[in-house]
């Protein structure tokens, strides 16, 4: 039934008056609400390119006219009270606020965070950054078990010093091992035992013994070499939260900013006589 209203409309878009659309042409209506052919090729430009425009336009339309008789239903059953008006009330000035407070901030705020105040966060909130679980940085190694020299890398692994570290990585693409080096980042044990036939306890147990360790399974070998490890329940180093810290910082100097102002305007307020109290 909708769709038949609708076809009926579109076919007679071009009965209705040139100064009540301004140029546009409507494709469907619903009382004094119109559906404009440009609104739906704009939309259609953006999300149905590829698809049947037909098709696009006539689904478009029912989802339309649907919409709006549920709204006018809607309308009919829900006595507008109060606690509607109120709720409108409250949305807008909580919008207008928040658009304001951004507004102020972005003007008039420089959120200056130095290395030296993120430090002192730190060291003050020691409970706030205590590892989940374990991380740890350095390499990991996969080998075949026919690759030759395998004796060489295991010395490089235990040595870890930067000759070491370029010899692995030449051996690496000479022979197609799997080679990851995460000496600059942190990754977590379960990540890592994704990648090899440990379970992450096993991995995390063998490590706290030995700091390089080496395995085969399946015809390979591998070497996991630990350069520092941080478990579960110690603190996470400064450089991993460094981030979080400053954006903390940040919020808070916005936050003091805002409180800030709204008390200079009270004050000048109650100076000036606008506000007065009984």
């Amino acid at each position: 039934m909708i769709l038949c209203l609708l076809v009926a409309l579109m076919a007679f878009a071009g009965c209705y008056k040139e100064d009540i659309h301004k140029g546009r042409t409507p494709i469907a209506a619903i009382g004094d609400t119109y559906l404009y052919k440009d609104d739906v090729e704009l939309l259609y430009a953006v999300y149905g390119q590829g698809s049947d425009s037909i098709a696009f336009f006539r689904d478009y339309i029912e989802r339309w006219a649907v919409e709006h008789l549920f709204y006018e239903k809607a309308e009919e059953n829900v006595v507008a009270t109060n606690d509607i008006e109120s709720m409108v009330e409250n949305y807008r000035r909580g919008l207008i606020l928040s658009l304001y407070q951004d507004r102020l901030i972005n003007q008039q705020l420089v959120p200056d965070i130095s290395q030296s105040d993120i430090q002192e966060f730190y060291e003050s909130n020691e409970e706030m950054f205590e590892m989940e679980e374990p991380m740890f940085k350095g390499l990991l190694l996969k080998l075949s078990d026919k690759s030759p020299n395998i004796n060489k890398v295991r010395t490089w692994c235990i040595r870890k010093s930067s000759e070491d570290f370029e010899q692995i990585e030449k051996y690496s693409i000479a022979h197609s091992a799997s080679y990851d080096n995460f000496q600059e980042e942190w990754r977590t044990m379960a990540d890592i035992a994704k990648l090899i036939p440990l379970t992450e306890y096993q991995l995390n147990e063998r490590l706290k013994k030995n700091r390089t360790i080496e395995f085969k399974e399946a015809g390979y070998t591998y070497f996991i070499s630990a350069d520092t490890i941080i478990n579960k329940g110690e603190m996470k180093p400064i450089e991993m939260v460094s981030a979080e810290i400053a954006e903390l910082l940040v919020n808070s100097k916005k936050a003091d900013f805002v409180k800030e102002k709204k008390q200079t305007l009270y004050k000048e307020a109650l100076q000036s006589g606008s506000v007065t109290l009984f």
